[in-house]
């Protein structure tokens, strides 16, 4: 194995046999199949990770050859993506399924190109770039690798025995097979007449509508052609263009210094009229006409938005502020150093006024989610902040994995049943908030349903709410649907009437 190949995970696809491109054009098959019959238009369960597992696999059994296990960022990766991937059996939170459905993928793209290169830079925003170009562009660019393979397979056979006319009807069919099928499409879409008696034909066989075979073979050929040609980019050997490097160091310290001295006076100023009532509760007083509840739901996203734009401001200073001369530098992290004591104290401000609102109006989703991301702020300011005085350790990698450690640990603390538990806890029982929360919530809902402080009318929302849920959730009996919250309000749900 060459220096090349080593390295980069590339290998001579010419050098690959005919069957094993065969079985890969399958295996992408098997997949695309997989896709459709347990994800497409079913509720998504245990099925979810076993496509993200079977696609991993099929990735990792792709370059065999090439990689080798061991300890670095692109194989960790599979851990939260496996994990992530897990969440869709045990939850039923539809807001971390969007994000899961959306992140994972991600996380698999990041993963791949690090495991078949290990020389490749990815805490710098050239990365980004390498991320779209193996989702998107390389995946395009071989677009047309498995027709040629299976051209390529038909020409061997031919060799071994098939007659030239044999061999030109075979090339003739490969090729008119999808051109065909593109037609026909067309043909329905402007003939009623010719769609009807198309559409007629399955009938003969008692096979699923035309409708339902075509969306079936589009998903299925879409999943698998869009699998294949990831992969394939992968092992293909081609000369690798050398990627602009964005050079770091580019901000003067001299106006980097001024900036920063300018935003630590604000807020130094801001932080004097906090502690004269906030942080001296309510007796600290408010100026007249405000009340702590409206305080703290005006002013709170606000001070989230700012805490997040100082840590951009730290991130880029960490990237690209100039090292001029070691007195400059010292200034340059004495502000630093005030901006994150700063933006610490705007994030217990922010906390502050949350918890404020929350005592009048309860939790919900948001308002736990902004918590979290607060605390993941808090802990990566505390990161920057030893990064400014010992700048070894490696900022962006650190950030990037913490982010992704936390978000992975979040998926898993079942934010749903805390919500409700705390309302109940804390008498802040807006029912039809309560009911719109996933299925972790049911046992609760059902223990509310006793509860002789809630009027008959929020009593009467939650029946028929539960009445809802069991009939979605008996329609959801597949065992790739599989869902272990679900499965605990399934029988919990068979008592109500």
């Amino acid at each position: 194995m060459n220096e090349l190949t080593e390295v980069s995970g590339l290998e001579n696809t010419n050098d690959i046999k005919t069957s094993e491109k065969l079985l890969s054009i399958i295996f992408a098959l098997c997949i695309g199949i997989v896709f459709d019959k347990f994800i497409k238009e079913k509720a998504l369960g245990v099925s979810y990770y076993i496509f993200i597992f079977l696609s991993v696999s099929f990735f990792l059994w792709s370059l065999r050859k090439t990689i080798k296990p061991e300890v670095n960022f692109g194989w960790l990766l599979l851990i939260p993506i496996n994990l992530l991937a897990f969440n869709f059996a045990f939850y039923t939170n539809s807001i971390f399924q969007v994000l899961n459905f959306l992140l994972i993928p991600l996380l698999m793209v990041t993963s791949s190109i690090l495991i078949s290169n290990r020389t490749i830079v990815w805490d710098k925003i050239t990365f980004i770039q390498e991320l779209v170009i193996k989702a998107l562009i390389d995946p395009l660019k071989n677009i047309g690798s498995p027709f040629k393979i299976l051209i390529e397979a038909s020409v061997k056979k031919n060799k071994k025995g098939m007659s030239p006319i044999q061999k030109q009807i075979l090339l003739g069919l490969l090729i008119s097979l999808p051109l065909l099928f593109i037609i026909m499409l067309l043909l329905i879409s402007a003939d009623m007449v010719f769609s009807y008696y198309v559409g007629n034909i399955s009938k003969i066989f008692d096979s699923p509508n035309l409708d339902q075979i075509i969306s079936d073979t589009l998903v299925i050929a879409t999943i698998a052609i869009y699998l294949f040609c990831y992969v394939w980019a992968f092992r293909k050997s081609e000369k690798k263009e050398q990627r602009q490097v964005v050079e770091s160091g580019s901000w003067q310290s001299v106006t980097i210094i001024t900036i920063l001295t300018m935003l630590n006076i604000l807020y130094t100023l801001f932080t004097i009229i906090q502690f004269s009532y906030l942080y001296n509760g309510v007796d600290g007083g408010l100026p007249a006409g405000f009340t702590f509840a409206e305080y703290a739901r005006r002013g709170f996203f606000e001070l989230v938005a700012v805490t997040f734009v100082n840590f951009m401001i730290l991130v880029g200073c960490f990237t690209f502020m100039k090292k001029e001369n070691r007195k400059l530098g010292a200034i340059a992290n004495v502000m630093l150093t005030l901006l994150i004591l700063f933006t610490i104290n705007m994030l217990w401000s922010a906390h502050s006024r949350l918890s404020l609102y929350e005592l009048t109006y309860g939790l919900t989703y948001l308002r736990v989610f902004v918590h979290i991301f607060m605390a993941l702020l808090s802990v990566l300011c505390l990161i920057a902040l030893v990064n400014i005085w010992y700048r070894r350790i490696p900022f962006i990698k650190v950030v990037i994995a913490v982010s992704i450690i936390c978000y992975t640990l979040v998926n898993y603390i079942n934010i749903d049943r805390f919500i409700i538990k705390e309302n109940i806890a804390n008498k802040k029982l807006d029912i039809s908030y309560l009911i719109r929360l996933s299925d972790e919530v049911v046992p609760y809902l059902i223990d509310l349903q006793k509860n002789t402080e809630i009027s008959d009318t929020d009593k009467i929302l939650i029946k028929e709410n539960l009445l809802q849920r069991k009939t979605k959730i008996n329609r959801q009996d597949k065992w790739y649907e599989f869902n272990f919250s679900r499965n605990n309000a399934r029988k919990l749900l068979k008592g109500v009437q």
